[in-house]
């Protein structure tokens, strides 16, 4: 009786004393669109400026193979009406992975930018040091380049990045049987940094089951839309024509697929007003969009945009729980650590979107270490990229 006992006891408290297993992520259809094999020798194809670093980038694996492939995947629109979205998959192949980044990407306003168009993405240089990598397009590139770009649409972005998630490690499984690891580090630079915190917002409060972040490393992202659209109605200054793009985004999504009333003529004017259209249509580049648009806000945003909120006009007023809403800058507590940095003169993206979203989330209870460079968003850019590869050695 005694030993009985006994045995029912321990086993009780080695149950209760074993981690509890993650549950395992939900099988997702995808397709493989392309892929290929490649070696260090295949490094210019990241980036034409990588061949010019190539002799001081000695800590990256010559001797590595790896198979890149671009994936489509079902996922849903803002509206959570279905679609196709698609991204970026790179493995070892001669060598043991040694573990997962979820790389979210940067920006681009044309809709030829997107990493599966090429096959390669920069931010896919960590196979180089034997990590896989997924790279989702994110929606409006790649595969869905006929979409609008659901800009800065926190919700959606988690979601995307998780349905992409889900289908890398089917097909790591069915290719090479590879285990897809529960534990993840997710990175992003600008758009990818505010993406990188969306991203954990979704994995964290979702589908804590079936993933565990081990870090975020996010730079230069507009994690507070708020705090961004203040900072440029104040400095009246933008090097990057982000602002419409979030707009139009804002206005397709919350308004138009909902049959509500949205008076672009209350925000845009001047030659913005008369061509968004084609401008925002996907077949220019940022810097070609900014030769046409120029650095000054004043040329094309209406004048109520530099007003004070009580008195901006209706239409702009009406975007405002949505800036709120796509900031992950209040609202939720992160469990993993965040590593943030920002430029201290950042004409692409203000930096009081870090300094606002580094305060709430520490009020919060976040572990957040932060740094502001000196420098500029794409100098800033290029630093953090390689101290990101030397951390991962």
């Amino acid at each position: 009786m005694k030993r009985a006992f006994f045995i029912t006891t321990l086993g009780v408290i080695l149950a209760c004393c074993t981690p509890m297993q993650m549950d395992q992520m939900e099988y997702i259809d995808y397709s493989v669109e392309k892929q290929e094999t490649a070696d260090f020798s295949d490094l210019d194809n990241f980036d034409p400026l990588l061949k010019d670093f190539k002799d001081f980038l000695f800590f990256l694996d010559k001797k590595m193979v790896f198979r890149v492939a671009a994936i489509s995947y079902q996922t849903v629109d803002p509206n959570g009406q279905p679609v196709k979205a698609s991204g970026l998959v790179f493995h070892p192949l001669n060598k043991k992975s040694k573990g997962v980044i979820d790389f979210l990407p940067t920006a681009h306003m044309d809709s030829e930018g997107g990493g599966t168009d090429e096959l390669y993405a920069i931010e896919g240089i960590l196979i180089l040091l034997g990590y896989t990598v997924i790279i989702p397009d994110l929606l409006g590139s790649g595969i869905s380049k006929d979409m609008q770009i659901p800009f800065l649409m926190a919700e959606n972005t988690g979601r995307v990045a998780y349905d992409m998630r889900r289908a890398a490690a089917q097909y790591l499984w069915d290719e090479f049987r590879y285990v897809f690891p529960y534990e993840t580090t997710i990175m992003g630079y600008s758009l990818g940094g505010s993406a990188a915190l969306a991203t954990q917002k979704y994995y964290e409060s979702r589908h804590a089951n079936t993933v565990k972040i081990k870090e975020v490393h996010a730079s230069s992202g507009a994690y507070d839309l708020v705090a961004a659209f203040e900072a440029f109605a104040k400095s009246g200054y933008s090097d990057y024509p982000a602002i419409p793009n979030i707009i139009l985004a804002f206005k397709r999504y919350y308004f138009d697929d909902r049959g509500l009333e949205f008076d672009i003529s209350q925000i845009f004017k001047g030659d913005l007003l008369a061509n968004y259209q084609d401008w925002y249509g996907g077949q220019y580049t940022s810097p070609e969009i900014m030769e046409k648009l120029g650095t000054n806000l004043r040329a094309y945003l209406h004048e109520d945009f530099f007003k004070p909120f009580d008195q901006q006009n209706e239409t702009i007023k009406s975007l405002h729980p949505y800036l709120k809403e796509n900031s992950v800058s209040e609202g939720w507590r992160p469990k993993a650590p965040i590593y943030m940095s920002h430029a201290k003169v950042d004409t692409y993206v203000p930096i009081e979107c870090a300094e606002v979203a580094v305060k709430n989330l520490r009020r919060a209870g976040a572990n957040i270490s932060f740094i502001s460079y000196p420098g500029d968003h794409l100098t800033v850019g290029a630093l953090w990229f390689v101290r990101s590869l030397i951390r991962f050695l």
